[in-house]
């Protein structure tokens, strides 16, 4: 138990610890008494409450009306009674700041200091403001000008250390608590505090906390002069500004300084807030240096990491020539990057209301961005935005098609905080899949009619086979056929590819036997393919409803991309079985190069192209596998590709056997 005779009148002096207090950066405040009277609070706690002194000896909630209906003089009053601390973190706050309502989220304790009698004479109140850290990391501008914003008040909030004096001894004179009082404050304050006596800076008082940054026990250095209790800091600047703040009477204050400090494996380096205090004696002389000690080596390496992560993403924005967004729904304030102010026409002002934006769409699909907006804001929503539309804006007049993909942001009772997301310039990507189709369908039609022909002419010639007996021949002539209308398939495909975006390709569903197809489509594989082991695996006869055409179609190119993309003499095996949903699998599987991570994740996109490796080059148009997949879909299945690089390639497709849809 420390006591008033433990103090020293020379080197310890109750308003300079209260002064210490005041000037900690971290909000602190004093209540006491069941109504919890109000006996000191700093300036950070007072700005957090968006008071002044005048709060001070008010109790708690005549000083802030506000905090009617919310749970903290109850608490206090527990921890008053119970003496047992209370500690909270993300705890929600309203308060009146300027006069307007604002819910803030803060880490709190409310710590009952208490006597030899256990009895709780008063309870240290510490605050931290942890609402940025719920947020969601805006745009790069906004973070760098609110973390900009972030400096220039803890600069501020600095410079008031120093200056506001008068303001600190007028609320410490209010606090009429005794040596003893204030010196287990310090020893309990959530900051380092020490105080170092005389020239030599003995050191008088080491709180734990500072002890804990020290990496030293209080053994270790009470009583002994600060350089000779901490050697580790030889060559630091340190103790030479321990010395100028001793000769001159002025304090030092430091931001983010990096030190080293002692550690049981040798030295760890730190990075720390630091004030060096002078304390004056009676007579106005300096009898010694307090210092308040605060170590922020995690936040501020966080927050490096995230600038160096913000950095990242903005060089890959900028590569990728992305725009970003970002929609307030609460407030209807729409923000983006300097290039989604170009494509939009839109000012260089930071927040403007989403109706700029809106007015810039073509009138044709303007309701269908603001219906798609707001049913990804909606409760029954998954929080994901996907839409194509074109804008135009007042200055270049480009027609501009655009891609847009974002996503919501939640609060913790699932309220749209946000919708962020990028767009894309699709418009020269989206002429040149035009031209493709243009260039498929005109070449379709002309090989059409030469290929309709020469069908006829072997047609003919099998007819006049017909009564030889040459086999052989006969043989050739039907394997020709069947190349032919295999090349026909081929362009009732890139015909096929012009329907679907034209809404004009139709399924005509009927009900066959697919060991009659897959049979078929085994006799014309191994006759014509003498490359690879082929092992067909038929599950037997099995009934179901679909387009027996489109279904052929999409084996055929399944089958062809596993010839294409595997090496000589390896085996491809086909098969096909049902499953317990009622419903009937096909898988073709090769081992041949096997396909990418990345291009999996891309390989059914219409003109997507996986390139081999072995030869550099990319083979074929790119709609083989987007066209399998609308198939498939249209007949209310899926298709999936299961791959390993250099090994093996799965292409798996469901069918529903009755025609409805998949049940999962």
């Amino acid at each position: 138990m420390i006591t008033q005779e433990n103090l020293s009148d020379n080197n310890f002096n109750l308003d300079l610890i209260l002064q210490a207090l005041a000037s900690s950066p971290s909000p602190t405040s004093i209540y006491s008494g069941e109504n919890m009277v109000i006996r000191f609070a700093n300036n950070g706690m007072l700005k957090l409450w968006g008071k002044d002194s005048s709060v001070i000896g008010k109790p708690l909630m005549e000083a802030l009306p506000e905090l009617e209906g919310q749970p903290f003089l109850e608490i206090l009053q527990e921890v008053w009674r119970s003496g047992k601390t209370y500690s909270v973190s993300e705890a929600p706050a309203t308060l009146i700041i300027d006069g307007e309502e604002v819910l803030d989220y803060f880490d709190y304790e409310y710590k009952a200091l208490t006597d030899q009698y256990h009895k709780t004479w008063c309870i240290l109140n510490t605050a931290l403001n942890v609402t940025s850290r719920r947020e969601f990391l805006q745009q790069i501008r906004q973070k760098e000008e609110r973390e900009h914003a972030l400096n220039e008040e803890m600069a501020a909030t600095l410079e008031e250390l120093t200056s506001t004096n008068e303001e600190l001894s007028n609320s410490i004179k209010q606090l009429a608590h005794s040596r003893e009082y204030i010196r287990t404050i310090i020893e309990q304050a959530p900051v380092g505090i020490a105080m170092l006596k005389g020239y030599e800076h003995i050191i008088e008082i080491a709180n734990p906390a500072i002890l804990n940054i020290w990496g030293r026990t209080e053994s270790e250095v009470i009583g002994f002069p600060h350089e000779k209790a901490r050697p580790e800091l030889q060559g630091q600047p340190v103790n030479i500004w321990l010395k100028e703040v001793y000769n001159s009477g002025k304090p030092k204050i430091n931001t983010e300084f990096t030190v080293k400090l002692f550690d049981a494996n040798g030295l760890r380096e730190a990075i720390v807030n630091s004030i060096y205090q002078p304390i004056f004696s009676e007579d106005g002389t300096v009898s010694g240096v307090l210092v308040i000690l605060e170590e922020i080596t995690q936040q501020v390496l966080e927050r490096r990491k995230n600038e160096n992560d913000q950095q990242m993403l903005a060089l890959a924005i900028d590569a990728g020539e992305l725009a970003t967004f970002y929609y307030q729904p609460a407030t209807n304030l729409f923000s983006g990057n300097s290039l989604l102010k170009n494509w939009f026409g839109l000012s260089s002002e930071e927040n403007l209301d989403l109706s700029l934006a809106l007015a810039v769409i073509l009138q044709e699909d303007r309701d269908r961005v603001i219906d798609a907006i707001t049913h990804s804001l909606s409760k029954n929503s998954d929080g994901y935005y996907f839409i194509e539309y074109r804008i135009q804006n007042n200055i270049d007049k480009k027609v501009r098609l655009l891609q847009a993909n974002g996503r919501v942001f939640y609060d913790k009772k699932g309220n749209a905080l946000s919708l962020n997301g990028t767009l894309r310039d699709i418009t020269e990507q989206k002429k040149e899949e035009q031209r493709k189709d243009d260039f498929m369908g005109m070449v379709s039609h002309e090989l059409k009619t030469p290929l309709t022909s020469l069908k006829a002419y072997l047609q003919l010639l099998q007819r006049m086979e017909l009564n030889t007996e040459n086999t052989k021949q006969q043989n050739m002539l039907e394997k020709s056929v069947k190349q032919v209308d295999y090349m026909n398939s081929m362009i009732n495909g890139f015909l096929n590819v012009s329907r679907l975006d034209s809404g004009q390709m139709h399924i005509e569903k009927a009900e066959f036997d697919f060991q009659l197809l897959f049979t078929e489509i085994e006799h014309e594989v191994l006759s014509t393919n003498h490359t690879r082991n082929f092992i067909f695996k038929s599950y037997g006869s099995l009934s179901i409803i679909a387009d027996r055409n489109k279904i052929s179609q999409v084996l055929h190119n399944l089958i062809g991309n596993a010839i294409k993309y595997s090496p000589i003499n390896t085996s491809i095996i086909v098969e096909y079985l049902p499953t317990g949903n009622n419903s009937l699998k096909v898988n073709v599987h090769d081992h041949g190069i096997g396909i990418s991570a990345e291009d999996q994740q891309r390989i059914f996109e219409r003109y997507y192209r996986v390139k081999d490796i072995n030869s550099r080059s990319t083979s074929g148009f790119g709609i083989g596998l987007y066209l399998c997949k609308e198939i498939i879909e249209l007949h209310n299945g899926t298709i999936e590709v299961q791959s390993s690089k250099n090994e093996s390639t799965i292409f798996s497709f469901l069918l529903p056997i009755n025609g409805e849809k998949l049940n999962h």
